[in-house]
């Protein structure tokens, strides 16, 4: 997406609705990104921040928003920031017309606009309070405008977290990967330890383009609803489930327009499952949480 593209994409969502959920409480939020542009130009020096949360069954937005109003990173960074906050969960349609333009799918993401509407920055994730005072003295000092042609992307990383100066036409990778599940206290699920937490539960796992409801029944049915993240479409299916000899997650499933027939490690990071098709630190990882998770 172009930034002309983009400046466009926020203009068009004047008529956004107040915000249903509040991410960031302890922040200035605007009821939309026109507001909140227009505050911004009006004082020099802050941006806008896009926070895309989940309201529900998203342990790692939990965790990114408790570093945000944290004492001392709330005080840093609450003079630099006008924050709307998008859920990724149930978005309005103007929403929903923003995440498809910034093409963002997965929560949570932290984007960050200059006073044109101009993307500068953005970070897929942040683990600690050290990660959020380097974004923010990135973004506020404006160190990604530091190169003379100012149109690049740079990848700068501070412990596990890749914060990016992002070109114009470049497309935000939101997808998490194995290597950010493996970089922090993890522990691999496998055999008898996997069959055991799954009979009888009700998980939700999302990928790329689904939010999919799986009822691990016993005698390993499965039964399968879900819709797709656009709202576009809504399916139900039933199939099995079991774990292989070598500790892998299959399932096999009959559904119209979702594959679900896979093998998969399952790793553990807090109250979040990730499933990844090979042991590969680029591979890109789906997420799943146990129902109130």
């Amino acid at each position: 997406m172009t930034l002309r593209l983009l400046a466009l994409a926020l203009l068009a969502a004047a008529a956004l609705p107040a915000q249903a959920y509040s991410f960031l409480p302890g922040y200035e939020e605007a009821p939309n990104l026109t507001a909140a542009l227009e505050r911004v130009r009006a004082q020099p020096g802050r941006h806008v921040l896009v926070y895309f949360g989940m309201s529900e069954f998203c342990p790692p937005c939990k965790a990114a928003r408790a570093i945000l109003e944290s004492p001392r990173v709330r005080e840093a960074w609450r003079p630099n920031y006008v924050v709307v906050g998008i859920d990724l969960f149930a978005p309005t349609k103007e929403e929903r017309e923003v995440i498809e333009q910034v093409q963002v799918h997965w929560a949570p993401v932290l984007l960050f606009l200059d006073a044109s509407g101009k993307r500068v920055a953005y970070a897929r994730q942040l683990r600690s309070e050290r990660d959020a005072m380097a974004m923010n003295e990135f973004v506020s000092q404006r160190r990604y405008a530091l190169s003379a042609l100012g149109k690049y992307s740079q990848n700068l990383d501070f412990g596990a977290t890749s914060l990016v100066a992002a070109a114009d036409s470049a497309r935000i990778d939101d997808r998490p990967r194995l290597r950010d599940v493996t970089s922090q206290p993890h522990e691999r699920l496998q055999g008898a330890a996997l069959r055991k937490l799954l009979a009888g539960k009700r998980m939700m796992k999302e990928n790329q383009d689904w939010f999919l409801t799986l009822d691990f029944r016993e005698r390993n049915l499965l039964e399968v609803a879900g819709e797709r993240k656009d709202g576009r479409d809504r399916m139900r299916g039933a199939g099995q489930w079991y774990v292989t000899r070598k500790g892998k997650l299959c399932l096999e499933v009959d559904m119209r327009g979702v594959d679900e027939n896979w093998c998969r490690h399952v790793f553990r990071v807090g109250e979040t499952y990730y499933l990844s098709k090979d042991l590969r630190p680029s591979r890109p990882v789906h997420r799943m949480v146990a129902e109130g998770g």
